[in-house]
């Protein structure tokens, strides 16, 4: 991750696996620092390097730091240059290899996204590349289906498009009315299996005899 690249709340709630409510309220409380950008009407919340650094240490130090350690293990990542790999506390020296070698492997990951998965514009929804299938339809059936069900729905597609889809829409939420979370395809076959065991109950039924 450079010194200039920087990430959405959303790419950066992916890369870290944390809420993008959770980082706006670092952001609102001061724990650490958000740039901002315009895009049409709103403003955007943009974190670099040193927050995503930042976090990543916070989260494995959680319990030996006070608030004043955080506060000044956050100013001592922020005076890091991006080549640095290691932070001085007083006499204590904590070696970052590790935490930077997760950060560029999630960062890779979200790159890889895009590569699977078509860019959005104002009139369509992304696709998965190679495919007339929208990201976000494939992403929904996770929250009902597991990936395995989802690939026989889509034979198609291949278990890693769909993992990509899934992690393309936490990366990149979906605005307004959500897909739904069965595919078509098994939601007529269910209520064709449901019809089906309805019949076979009616058929069932014991006449009623007549009692002497």
């Amino acid at each position: 991750m450079s010194a200039a690249q920087a990430l959405t709340l959303t790419e950066a709630g992916y890369v870290l696996n944390r809420t993008t409510a959770a980082l706006n309220k670092a952001v609102d409380t001061g724990v650490i620092r958000a740039r901002q950008r315009r895009v049409g009407s709103s403003i955007q919340r943009l974190l670099g390097p040193a927050e995503m650094r930042f976090l990543l240490v916070a989260d494995r130090l959680e319990g030996d730091l006070t608030p004043a350690g955080r506060r000044r293990l956050y100013h001592a990542i922020r005076r890091l240059s991006v080549d640095a790999h290691h932070v001085a506390l007083g006499e204590v020296v904590l070696d970052l290899h590790k935490i930077d070698a997760d950060l560029k492997g999630r960062l890779r990951r979200l790159h890889e996204l895009r590569q699977w998965v078509g860019a959005q514009t104002d009139r369509s929804e992304p696709l998965i590349k190679g495919t007339r299938i929208p990201a976000y339809m494939v992403a929904a059936l996770a929250r009902g289906q597991s990936v395995a069900e989802i690939v026989e729905d889509f034979p198609s597609l291949s278990r890693d498009q769909v993992e990509a889809a899934i992690d393309y829409a936490k990366a990149y939420p979906k605005r307004g009315r959500p897909y739904p979370a069965r595919s078509l395809k098994r939601t007529l076959a269910e209520l064709a299996n449901l019809t089906a065991s309805g019949e076979e109950a009616e058929g069932d039924e014991v006449a009623p005899r007549r009692i002497p």
